[in-house]
């Protein structure tokens, strides 16, 4: 494969913006050859920020479709487009990198899996959060055997105030739900990643709607206008999997809680638990010498001139780089779609079981 990739860009709002257009100009691998937006102001701007003197602002999706000199395709456009433009990109030969949630339903995402597959396109969906420290550290506790045979998983993506106000959050059409699908199916996939278990038998589910029926001026971003959330502001989720473990689901952007937790995860082993959170080190608990014994890793950061980059990299830059490695490697199947696939099912039957009020089959 060349060593220099021509990429689009479609969606030019805050996830491109703040995450995959920094990474890409810096990147001497990628050059940001067109960007497409609904609204062009917002691709105008980005072409002036990220762009070069080449970049073009696309009239329509189909203008990146046709263009053979593409190679990739980053896709942050709302939930709903997702599947239809991923599957656009891999069909016309291009390698697809599809911001998180995979899809609103799971016969879409499997419709993603199949393209990338008939079309021999590479499908990497954006959950950066495989890549943080403590997943990383975590990670490796399970392939070193430290870990195992969990049977029992805690999956937390909870906010005490912090709806977003913007765009189609709460447009349930749109986005396809709320908290749990946005920053719940981060827990989700982590925990699946972690344990690899990835087949799921049965969900239940419950979502509540209390509090954005309220409204709240203590949250983040402002009061929300309540007449037009469709979405929850709590769901909560119980899932079985094929080989016994329980997986539980709790995903809020407005609880009355002490403690706030994101793409955190609790793992109950046979031989040990862990304790993971967003922003904190690797909680070990385990029996030594007769004793149960409590042990943290504090994750060690440093940012002396000569340490490796590796070590000072973000988790949208490990993830940036594992991709681009691949691809310039020739490989063109990333087995963590397999993972957010299972995520997109276990959402889509937590949300089904809510709304039927009985376990939904898988």
């Amino acid at each position: 494969m060349d060593s220099v990739l021509n990429a689009a860009f479609i969606g030019c709002g805050a996830i491109a913006q703040k995450k995959h257009l920094p990474l890409a100009k810096k990147d001497s691998r990628l050059h940001i050859k067109k960007l497409y937006n609904r609204s062009k102001n917002a691709a105008d701007a980005c072409k002036e920020e990220f762009g070069s003197d080449d970049t073009v602002v696309a009239e329509c999706v189909e203008e990146i479709w046709d263009d053979d000199n593409i190679d990739i395709v980053f896709i942050g456009t709302p939930n709903d487009t997702h599947a239809e433009y991923s599957i656009d990109a891999l069909k016309s030969g291009k390698h697809v990198i599809c911001e998180k949630p995979m899809a609103i339903t799971s016969s879409d995402a499997k419709k993603m899996i199949d393209a990338s597959r008939k079309y021999g396109k590479m499908l990497h969906i954006s959950y950066q959060n495989h890549y943080t420290n403590q997943a990383q550290y975590a990670k490796r506790l399970f392939e070193e055997g430290v870990i195992s045979d969990i049977y029992y998983a805690k999956a937390y993506a909870i906010r005490r105030r912090a709806f977003p106000t913007w765009g189609a959050a709460g447009d349930k059409a749109v986005q396809g739900g709320g908290p749990l699908m946005d920053i719940g199916s981060h827990a989700i996939d982590l925990a699946l990643w972690l344990t690899g278990n990835v087949r799921p038998v049965y969900a239940a589910g419950t979502a509540h709607h209390q509090l954005v029926k309220r409204g709240s001026e203590a949250n983040l971003w402002g009061n929300w206008d309540s007449e037009k959330i469709e979405t929850e502001d709590l769901a909560l989720g119980f899932v079985v999997m094929e080989n016994g473990m329980t997986l539980s689901v709790e995903a809020s952007y407005a609880l009355n809680v002490e403690e706030e937790k994101e793409a955190s995860l609790d793992l109950f082993g046979a031989n040990a638990g862990l304790k993971l959170r967003e922003k904190d080190g690797v909680t070990f608990i385990h029996e030594m010498g007769g004793k149960m014994c409590i042990t943290t890793n504090e994750i060690q950061e440093s940012y002396r001139s000569l340490t490796p980059k590796d070590r000072t990299m973000s988790a949208s830059e490990r993830e940036h780089e594992e991709f681009m490695k691949q691809l310039l490697d020739g490989k063109i199947y990333d087995p963590t779609v397999e993972e957010a696939y299972v995520t997109a099912q276990i959402v889509e039957g937590i949300y089904r079981s809510a709304e039927q009020g009985k376990p939904i089959y898988f």
